[in-house]
């Protein structure tokens, strides 16, 4: 895939992939802006802020590339987008049980299941399985 062919959105896949992408670069966004504070309070953060920050990039990566492959019908895309949606929601509810967080925790929360129930609904899955390569 050359840059030249490289797109960030697609329109013309089913509203549910194209909302799950748009999805994904917001939580991306999230991620850079409020993701280092809120990952410090995971026990990854063994070794003082730097690992959190690494970490908190790492997952914003992984979520701008799942929508990157998923725009490009890439099944490596929808697999990334995926895990990192899976994997946020668990942390999250992980921070969420053990420190009690207010608004912020339940906006969080609930965006990152809508874009787990995004990626599995079933038009997402069907269209995957048929045009993603």
């Amino acid at each position: 895939m050359s840059s030249q062919n490289l797109r960030w959105l697609n329109p013309t896949q089913p509203q549910t992939l194209y909302s799950a992408v748009m999805l994904s670069y917001f939580r991306a966004v999230g991620m850079v802006l409020f993701g280092s504070a809120y990952y410090r309070q995971l026990p990854l953060d063994l070794f003082g802020s730097g690992v959190a920050t690494l970490f908190a990039l790492l997952l914003t990566g992984t979520f701008v590339a799942g929508g990157i492959g998923i725009t490009n019908e890439r099944k490596w895309g929808y697999i990334l987008a995926l895990f990192s949606a899976c994997y946020s929601v668990l942390a999250t509810l992980w921070v969420g049980i053990n420190f009690s967080l207010g608004m912020g925790f339940l906006l969080r929360l609930m965006f990152d299941i809508v874009l787990v129930v995004l990626l599995l609904h079933p038009h997402s899955r069907s269209y995957k399985k048929i045009w993603f390569r």
